[in-house]
């Protein structure tokens, strides 16, 4: 059985290399940021850690995700592959609040006399300030790769980018007040400041990628007009296919999922059958805007 090969266009090869690299960098400084930060005492540190560590395995899977999806590997799936990356990113949800109910019990119990070490810090704040410039960085390059063919992945991760642009700039400014201040309690206190920051910060991230994730996962059926309106375009074009067999239709959140079942004569070449679609996948790219269709083909004897 041939397998079909995928001709990847300039502008998906120019996303899959952005995300690539910004794991690679991401994954190099939060390896400096665990080392340097742990054993700085700073629990800011800890906090930008947990929360980098988190957000980094979204990025992950999103890359995996983006290029099965170049490559057509997710023609299994009926209605997208969407829950494949919403699941993921409820499970990284959840593992940012109970990483904030533990950050909190950290910083509530923790005293102001303990110390910080001042060199782990300084390279602390080093990796911090790479942090900061790489975010902006790759916030610049998701925008400019999603102008001309735009991705949801790549949607998302720009949205992903500019959240940690913010939370890293916010990291940097405690990190260096901290290290300013000569006297170690009020220094504590200011890290401790920037630690319950970012604590509510991972909540609310957590809040909306929880708010976004759900519905998305939970499939709807779809109200009557959008069946009337199925079968007038699949009416409307009876004679591109030689029988019909059923259709699926699901709403996951805001999209719209159809697999329709048409059948062709065993006459009729691929090329024929693929010409004869083309009319029926436009009627529903025109009528139906952002639907996401899937056409499945089954050949019969001509009697």
């Amino acid at each position: 059985m041939s397998r079909k090969v995928y001709t990847l266009s300039q502008q998906q090869l120019d996303k899959e290399s952005a995300v690539f690299w910004a794991i690679i960098l991401d994954t190099t400084i939060l390896t400096f940021l665990t080392i340097v930060g742990t054993l700085s005492g700073s629990m800011t540190a800890l906090s930008e850690i947990v929360r980098f560590a988190l957000l980094l395995s979204i990025e992950y899977i999103s890359y995996v995700v983006l290029r099965r999806a170049h490559r057509g590997k997710f023609s299994e799936f009926e209605f997208g592959i969407g829950k494949i990356e919403r699941i993921t990113n409820l499970v990284v949800a959840f593992g940012l609040l109970l990483s904030s109910m533990y950050i909190f019990s950290k910083v509530i119990s923790m005293t102001e006399s303990a110390p910080i070490s001042t060199n782990n810090l300084m390279l602390t704040i080093v990796g911090a300030d790479l942090n900061l410039l790489v975010n902006y960085y790759f916030s610049i390059m998701f925008i400019r790769s999603n102008q001309t063919e735009s991705s949801v992945i790549i949607s998302s991760q720009i949205s992903a980018r500019i959240a940690k642009t913010v939370a890293s700039f916010v990291v940097l400014g405690v990190l260096m007040l901290t290290l300013w201040i000569p006297d170690p309690k009020m220094a504590r206190m200011v890290d401790l400041c920037g630690s319950l920051f970012l604590t509510v910060y991972m909540v609310i991230i957590a809040y909306g990628l929880i708010k976004e994730s759900l519905p998305e996962i939970l499939d709807r059926t779809i109200p009557e007009p959008d069946h009337y309106q199925i079968l007038r375009i699949l009416a409307e074009n009876f004679d591109q296919y030689d029988g019909f067999s059923g259709y699926k239709a699901r709403r996951a959140g805001k999209d719209l999922f159809i697999l329709l079942k048409l059948c062709f004569f065993s006459t009729q070449t691929l090329e024929q059958i693929e010409a004869r679609l083309q009319p029926v996948r436009k009627a529903f790219e025109a009528e139906m805007p952002g639907s996401s269709i899937t056409i499945e083909t089954e050949m019969m004897c001509k009697k």
